[in-house]
């Protein structure tokens, strides 16, 4: 299988602009500015018009999954719980993901300041800037 993959900063839009998804010290959080590579990312496609997120540095070969209804780090694609369908909004860089499997119907949020899975897309609360 012949996939894709590119490096990935995700800034949060609205009320959070300027805070990163962040992978670092092996948790999933919002974090002030780019720290290190806790905040970079791999973006791999994967089939279906799937991507995956994969962490880089120490949490590397961890992904990030909403497995189980929560969000996580998980050792490798274990399935749909690590596979989100990345959707664009407004131009290319604008992006949101809707997760897979039995998760579907949730986004991945960073509204409120906090990192979860809300009930599909309200808002900037649900938006990243996609830099890579």
């Amino acid at each position: 299988m012949n996939q894709s993959c590119k490096v990935v900063l995700l800034e949060a839009q609205g009320k959070e602009n300027g805070k990163y998804l962040s992978h670092a010290k092996g948790e999933v959080s919002l974090q002030n500015g780019i720290q290190g590579l806790g905040e970079v990312f791999i973006l791999e496609e994967l089939p279906n018009n799937r991507v995956a997120l994969k962490c880089t540095s120490r949490e590397e070969g961890m992904y990030l999954s909403h497995a189980f209804d929560k969000l996580w780090l998980q050792n490798g694609i274990q399935g749909e719980g690590e596979e989100w369908i990345m959707k664009t909004h407004d131009n290319e860089n604008k992006v949101s993901f809707d997760c897979c499997g039995k998760e579907v119907g949730k986004t991945l949020s960073h509204a409120f300041d906090k990192m979860w899975l809300q009930e599909g897309y309200q808002g900037e609360g649900e938006l990243w800037h996609l830099f890579d």
